[in-house]
């Protein structure tokens, strides 16, 4: 199907106006799109009349989103259901791996399971909906605690008692700040039989528009498997990255 040019350009500029912090000049826009600065004049002052760019309150010859494009992005991610967008993605990969997906939220210190889903073959079905869990001994709590800000993670850190859950929960906030800083290296966070002795958790953050943690995802699998995870794991990150596009996330996070 052919597209309309006119169209097809004006979404060009409302995608690189977007990205710009101090907004574009025509010029910009003409040598980023590779078109005459007369055309794209006439699309920049039709977007202007319909206010989905503005001038640049500090240089008027720049512009920058409006208004009303920044409303319509906020209704898309009014209208988002965390849960539902998680399943979408998460549910497919548990049953292509056979295993037990898992969404959390943060709530203090602790870590809410708000979505489960059993992957036709998965021998692991553990945590109820709605069970709590201490956010240092899951994959979903370090997931969403790594990538938190650098405020919340100190708060919720500070007030952690650390107990033993199993023989391998860390029980050391150096060792916790550790297995977060790592866990932002790779991308993904572990729970391997910290939480239960016949379990492994492989963990994800989600993120919104602003670059906060919403949720994670988890996958959770037996702890005596002899699978090897890499593939998993890359395909939960990726996954965790389409997620957190749909809420408008477009950076990267590790």
């Amino acid at each position: 199907m052919a597209l309309n040019r006119t169209v097809e350009r004006s979404m060009k500029i409302l995608q690189l106006v977007s990205k710009s912090e101090r907004g574009l000049t025509l010029q910009e826009l003409s040598t980023e799109l590779d078109v005459p600065k007369s055309s794209v004049y006439v699309i920049v002052q039709t977007l202007l009349a319909l206010g989905y760019i503005t001038p640049y309150r500090f240089n008027n010859k720049r512009y920058c989103i409006g208004l009303k494009l920044f409303s319509l992005g906020m209704k898309y991610l009014e209208g988002q259901n965390i849960v539902e967008e998680c399943a979408y993605y998460l549910n497919p990969l548990a049953e292509k791996y056979h295993k037990t997906g898992f969404v959390g939220v943060l709530e203090n210190d602790v870590i809410v399971y708000v979505h489960k889903y059993v992957g036709q073959g998965a021998v692991l079905a553990s945590c109820a909906l709605g069970s709590r869990h201490e956010v240092y001994a899951t994959s979903l709590g370090k997931a969403a605690l790594a990538f938190s800000d650098e405020e919340t993670q100190n708060r919720i850190i500070n007030k952690l008692e650390l107990k033993s859950v199993t023989e391998n929960t860390i029980t050391s906030k150096e060792k916790l700040l550790d297995e977060l800083a790592l866990t932002r290296k790779r991308g993904y966070s572990t729970d391997l039989k910290e939480h239960e002795n016949k379990t492994i958790c492989f963990g994800v953050p989600i993120f919104d528009y602003k670059g906060q943690v919403l949720a994670a995802i988890s996958l959770s699998d037996i702890a005596d498997s002899s699978e090897k995870y890499e593939n998993m794991t890359t395909e939960l990150v990726e996954c965790g990255k389409q997620i957190s596009k749909a809420f408008g996330f477009t950076k990267n996070y590790f």
